[in-house]
């Protein structure tokens, strides 16, 4: 009776023009939308994560050398969808992991398009040519730049990775095995630095993070109602604009609203950008309820743009303030044109207080300041698209 041959578990199959980026085990299901296809000119790394704060990572592959784009987007496709050797794991500790995280696979990819770069700057047109001689003279040019330690040891255990993953491979390139495995990576290492302890980042002085923690959790505890108030106002005031049409009340209003300011020549709403004032014609239109022809035409007549030139004022929201500092009003109104930098702001206080008192991953608090920033009172804002919009386009406002 013939012995069947153990299958190898971790060799990995041809992927197909049309076979999905990630494999379906592998894929996180918030981002299964965004999976590509192996023949794609850009690779989405998106579903390798779930976190929502976190970019969502490309591979171009049109940035890489022609020579070596085939090679290597068999390679990437094998380092994400693969898992490498325990005998790999057990040689290198700590320092490797089976499979790799989103970032890290981005970061492994940027490796291996450099040491691309490279080669077919020395002429080398494939990895079947890529000797240990010419992995050992990659590991001095990487040496000679002068980075760090930890820098210079990504680098060398990316390639390390890249030939691993090529005895894996269903059409091996056949690059040769890195020097560093069998003589040691210390040859390719800067000299460990002398003195200095673990944590080389000076820590934010007392004096600083105690007034900083204050008034960080004023602005969330004392002001952030009124921002919120302010941002819907905003919203409100630009949905009014994009859905006003020209009308005889429109038209009057605008009259009723102008005329007091042109007579007493007093500041007109406006807006900056560049250096310059314009006409906050979104502003006008929304409390007005004139369409734009409407605005554009009366100002015109008037001058109006002559008038923010010279007279620029403010664009107040009808909201009352209801924050106090030292027992005043903290602001005597709030500002059309300044409410995305406050909720910025307020964002940013957000996050200071959050990871200072829980002590909880940067990219966790993020991801709270982002649905923090588009709700209040249990509510969602509207769509955030329509908002980047109006931001996008100040010339509108």
């Amino acid at each position: 009776m013939t012995a069947v041959p153990d299958i190898d578990p971790y060799l990995l199959p041809l992927p197909m023009p049309t076979s999905p980026v990630v494999l379906p085990h592998l894929m996180v299901a918030e981002h299964a939308g965004l999976n590509g296809r192996y023949v794609d000119p850009v690779w989405s790394l998106a579903p390798l994560t779930g976190n929502p704060s976190m970019v969502k990572l490309r591979i171009r592959w049109e940035r890489w050398p022609a020579a070596f784009r085939e090679e290597m987007r068999l390679a990437a496709w094998n380092l994400i969808n693969g898992q490498a050797r325990p005998t790999l794991l057990q040689a290198h500790g700590a320092r490797m992991r089976a499979r790799l995280s989103m970032p890290h696979v981005y970061g492994t990819l940027q490796n291996w398009r450099r040491f691309a770069e490279w080669l077919e700057d020395r002429g080398i047109r494939s990895l079947a040519d890529c000797s240990m001689a010419v992995l050992h003279d990659y590991g001095q040019h990487v040496l000679s730049e002068g980075r760090s330690r930890e820098y210079t040891l990504g680098i060398l255990l990316s390639l390390t990775r890249l030939w691993a993953f090529d005895q894996l491979s269903a059409r091996p390139s056949g690059i040769g095995r890195p020097p560093w495995e069998e003589l040691g990576v210390e040859g390719y290492l800067p000299a460990t630095a002398v003195g200095g302890g673990e944590n080389t980042t000076e820590p934010v002085l007392e004096q600083t993070m105690g007034p900083l923690l204050i008034w960080a959790m004023r602005m969330v505890e004392d002001l952030s109602r009124d921002i919120f108030a302010a941002q819907a106002e905003r919203q409100r005031i630009i949905e009014a604009a994009r859905a006003a049409v020209p009308t005889t009340e429109g038209k009057a209003a605008l009259e009723t609203y102008f005329r007091p300011l042109i007579a007493d020549q007093a500041p007109v709403p406006a807006f900056r950008m560049k250096g310059q004032f314009f006409i906050a014609r979104t502003y006008v239109s929304g409390i007005t309820g004139a369409g734009p022809g409407q605005i554009r035409a009366f100002g015109d007549r008037e001058g109006l743009p002559t008038m923010a030139a010279e007279r620029p004022g403010p664009c107040p929201l009808g909201v009352p303030v209801d924050g106090r500092i030292a027992g005043r009003p903290w602001r005597a109104a709030l500002d059309f044109n300044e409410v995305p930098a406050l909720m910025r702001h307020l964002g940013t206080a957000a996050f200071i207080v959050c990871a200072y008192l829980t002590g909880m991953r940067p990219q966790e608090k993020r991801a709270e300041l982002h649905l923090m920033q588009h709700s209040a009172d249990s509510r969602k804002w509207r769509l955030r698209s329509s908002a980047r919009h109006s931001l996008d386009n100040p010339v509108a406002a």
